[in-house]
């Protein structure tokens, strides 16, 4: 199996849906997160910014910032190549367009942040596996991240039902998620 070719396919699936379902599909994977109380359990939570065809996340994040939780979200260090973490406490106004115009923490937000600290990641990914193995967009930033952490948060993946697939082309270094929530089904 090419990690390419199937990685083309998703997306182009994903971007293939019309506004309309895509909403409805984002709705009922938002409404399946919320009835799980995750997002009330914990404090510090991590949650990607999304963009392009990816399951819209702002419902995610205005929830988490109207719970007074904590929200941190990712930017890219370009120098050190890694993904470090940012917490934002305005969606219009703490974020800006920035690694493959992908919204991020403007530059004065960007403070360290002691990664350990998360107790849950809402992550993306391309294409997922039912023993919930997550394959990305090939740079690596998410498995660099959960390898650097020395605790254990709670790893959620979003996806669509046709993001489930039979089989990954696995590597050593992947790390699986926790629970995968689609429109339909939650994987734990």
């Amino acid at each position: 199996m090419n990690k390419k070719l199937l990685r083309k396919d998703i997306i182009k699936k994903r971007d293939s849906l019309s506004l309309e379902h895509k909403n409805t599909l984002d709705d009922s994977i938002f409404k399946l997160l919320l009835n799980s109380n995750f997002l009330d359990k914990f404090n510090n939570i991590f949650c990607y910014v999304s963009f392009g065809s990816e399951i819209n996340t702002r419902p995610i994040m205005e929830y988490i910032i109207k719970k007074k939780k904590n929200l941190y979200v990712p930017y890219i260090d370009k120098e050190e190549n890694i993904m470090k973490l940012s917490l934002i406490k305005d969606l219009d106004n703490d974020l800006v367009s920035g690694y493959y115009n992908i919204l991020e923490p403007k530059k004065h937000l960007r403070n360290f942040v002691n990664n350990d600290i998360i107790d849950l990641v809402i992550t993306p990914g391309v294409a997922f596996t039912r023993d919930k193995y997550r394959m990305g967009y090939g740079g690596g930033f998410y498995d660099k991240f959960f390898a650097s952490l020395n605790s254990s948060p709670l790893k959620i993946a979003l996806a669509y039902n046709f993001q489930i697939v039979n089989e990954l082309p696995l590597e050593k270094f992947d790390i699986p998620v926790d629970i995968i929530i689609t429109e339909d089904i939650i994987i734990k």
